[in-house]
């Protein structure tokens, strides 16, 4: 069923001096905008066009609503009708300068990252991951994957909840405690009574002070996972995590495996917090 568009924007919640909901940290006013982004952020490489219909019913919100974003989303020059005739709209190629100026942002850090990612899982065999934090979500930067017929797959770009994963957890513990607060009053609904324990502020704090935790079977069973905060001169910016099946994992490896992921996130972050200047030279970025 349609959500309906009757009720005001400024029904949302009180607002504060910064403009954001008092109840969640959501922006005040800004509903429809949120609807128009949406109607964008439906796009990826599974669902590359939609028609009008199929959108509308995708977000739940009114078909003639629908209408006007995609309207001022072609005015704009981000959606096209589709070569097919099909009543499908797709992306431009505008979206193609947009998506090289986030990459551009991502660029030292995965070309640092990568040789230390091959590594990790050269040593230890399974999957390795490069995960960073886009708002509320968590996204995989870069991969190198186990070389076990049975192995975690991860796509990159693919986009993660914070509260559930070492990586994502560790993401999330390095918010300021107040922004994580209403990430989490947000979600809540979807905690198990496991994820709860783990996402107290006391249980948080101390995740961000270590700069490592593990998983177990927090996104997917009989999965086991660490993760270790990856930071420069100004804080933390990404995680690297490792994860593989816990039949493969006993405890001693386990323990050498967080031994492994640790050292390779301090030498990642090592590289991130110096800059070549000159042949010998160094500074601090």
């Amino acid at each position: 069923m349609k959500k309906s568009d009757s009720h005001s924007e400024s029904a949302e919640g009180t607002p504060s001096p910064n403009g954001q909901d008092s109840r969640h940290g959501r922006t005040a006013g800004a509903e429809s905008s949120r609807k128009l982004l949406g109607v964008l952020l439906a796009y990826d490489e599974n669902r590359p066009a939609w028609t009008v219909p199929d959108l509308a019913d995708h977000l739940g919100v009114p078909l003639s609503s629908v209408y006007r974003y995609v309207a001022l989303l072609r005015e704009v020059g981000l959606l096209t009708p589709s070569t097919d005739s099909d009543g499908t709209y797709r992306l431009t190629d505008r979206i193609i300068s947009l998506a090289r100026a986030a990459s551009d942002e991502s660029a030292r850090l995965v070309r640092i990252a990568h040789d230390h990612l091959v590594s990790l899982r050269d040593r230890t065999g399974e999957t390795t991951l490069l995960i960073r934090r886009g708002g509320h979500y968590a996204y995989c930067a870069d991969r190198v994957e186990s070389t076990h017929p049975v192995r975690l797959q991860f796509d990159i770009g693919a986009a993660m909840p914070l509260h559930s994963g070492s990586a994502s957890r560790l993401l999330l513990a390095a918010m300021p405690r107040a922004e994580r607060r209403s990430y989490l009053a947000d979600v809540s609904d979807q905690f198990t009574p496991a994820h709860k324990k783990l996402l107290t502020d006391d249980a948080l704090d101390t995740v961000a002070a270590l700069g490592w935790t593990e998983s177990f079977e927090e996104v997917d069973a009989g999965i086991w996972g660490v993760g270790a905060a990856i930071t420069d001169s100004v804080g933390v910016v990404a995680a690297l995590a490792s994860a593989g099946p816990l039949y493969r994992l006993d405890p001693s490896k386990r323990a050498d495996f967080i031994a492994e992921v640790r050292q390779a996130a301090a030498r990642i972050s090592d590289e991130l917090s110096t800059v070549v200047v000159t042949p010998g030279t160094t500074t601090q970025p």
